[in-house]
């Protein structure tokens, strides 16, 4: 069975999320999408809260459409994506609170290593399984970021990682790829953890894929396409500071245009 799904995903149950659960699922399932990885932000979330998030990811999970939840974690200046995890431990990480947070996830992803200037401490690279290569907030919908593909290869010298990319959606001008692709048995949160946690998955678009276990080297035209992107997403994030700080806003409908295109 092939199935087309999404990771890093937020809904409501996060802070800065605009989209619930029901939602989420109905706006998946009509643009082909078979499951969801989660990474609900726990900076305002406790042990009851989440535990309702596990609940309700589990309830809307069936024969069509899976949910597997999961949190991004703060630690130091990183951001760290625990898949798979039914468990809350903490808001945020300190060194044994993220030993804590390994030991309950399936699957654990460094999130968009730009945020935390791509250092890796000894701790948390024994903690990951991944590196987000290609966040769409960051890098936008077509290429990953050369140097978080280059950080990977660096860190891959001490440790077999893999590779991977996700949307960060937080509402659903969001929604795009990298899409990741995989073949497992059945559709079930099982199934699709155990085809990550081994590699067997592809992620992208129709015209850039790449492997998990492969490194991207990428072309000095998509050195220039990326670093373009790159370039327009930071260009928007500093009008838009700037705008706010003065209590203005881009128009909706331009920003929307921007986001489709980037």
């Amino acid at each position: 069975m092939q199935l087309t799904g999404v990771l890093h995903m937020h809904s409501t149950h996060s802070y800065d999320g605009k989209m619930s659960l029901p939602e989420l699922k109905a706006f998946l399932l009509e643009r082909g999408i078979s499951f969801a990885c989660m990474s609900e932000h726990t900076d305002y979330l406790d042990a009851a809260a989440a535990a309702a998030f596990v609940e309700e990811c589990r309830e809307l999970s069936d024969e069509s459409f899976v949910f597997v939840p999961g949190f991004e974690v703060p630690y130091k200046q990183a951001h760290v994506l625990h898949f798979g995890c039914a468990e809350f431990v903490s808001s945020f990480a300190d060194e044994a609170q993220l030993r804590a947070w390994r030991e309950k996830a399936a699957w654990v992803v460094l999130a968009h290593p730009v945020r935390n200037h791509f250092k890796v401490d000894d701790l948390l690279l024994q903690c990951i399984d991944g590196v987000e290569i290609w966040n769409q907030q960051y890098e936008g919908k077509w290429l990953p970021r050369v140097r978080s593909a280059q950080l990977l290869e660096r860190l891959r010298q001490k440790k077999e990682l893999l590779a991977t990319g996700g949307l960060d959606l937080h509402r659903r001008e969001h929604f795009g790829a990298p899409f990741t692709y995989l073949e497992t048995s059945s559709l079930s949160e099982s199934a699709i953890i155990e085809a990550l946690q081994d590699g067997t998955y592809h992620f992208g678009t129709d015209v850039l894929e790449i492997e998990a276990t492969a490194d991207w080297r990428p072309t000095w035209a998509e050195r220039l396409q990326s670093g373009l992107a790159i370039l327009v997403i930071n260009s928007g994030k500093l009008v838009n500071k700037i705008l706010a700080s003065l209590g203005l806003s881009l128009p909706k409908s331009l920003k929307q245009l921007v986001r489709s295109r980037v």
